[in-house]
């Protein structure tokens, strides 16, 4: 059976080329420019009730989207995940929100059938598994 996982015991911070993630005293994480030093945004994440971590959102400020926050933020919270063997990771993405669906499928993500949060989307990735590898062609 596999030990559930909480937030706490998740390795943090975790450091990318650009960003970081790093515990909030509310319990979340942020996402935090490591040449600058400042949170661009925050990571809201939960255990669910079946030994899953649902990342309940991923905020980056508007003025910092494009340039691979998100992105990154999202590989560390994988990798930490994967090294404290966390077996299933799920999110959703908002039904008006066609880039967010996008965006989790490009991070490895697969969609769930079914209604997700406020009408969107489920998606769920195991942390254990490889990432897809980009096509050259």
């Amino acid at each position: 059976m596999a030990r559930s996982v909480s937030l706490p015991e998740l390795p943090f911070p975790a450091v990318g080329e650009r960003f970081r993630l790093e515990r909030e005293s509310d319990g979340g994480l942020a996402v935090v420019s490591v040449l600058h030093g400042l949170p661009v945004g925050t990571m809201a994440v939960e255990a669910a009730a079946d030994d899953a971590l649902f990342v309940r959102s991923l905020c980056i400020e508007v003025e910092h989207r494009g340039y691979g926050a998100g992105s990154e933020a999202v590989l560390l919270f994988n990798e930490a995940c994967r090294a404290a063997g966390v077996k299933l990771v799920r999110t959703w993405a908002p039904p008006d929100r066609g880039l967010a669906v996008y965006f989790w499928i490009r991070m490895g993500y697969r969609p769930l059938g079914g209604e997700g949060p406020e009408g969107g989307i489920w998606f769920e990735r195991r942390p254990l598994d490889p990432l897809p590898t980009a096509s050259t062609d």
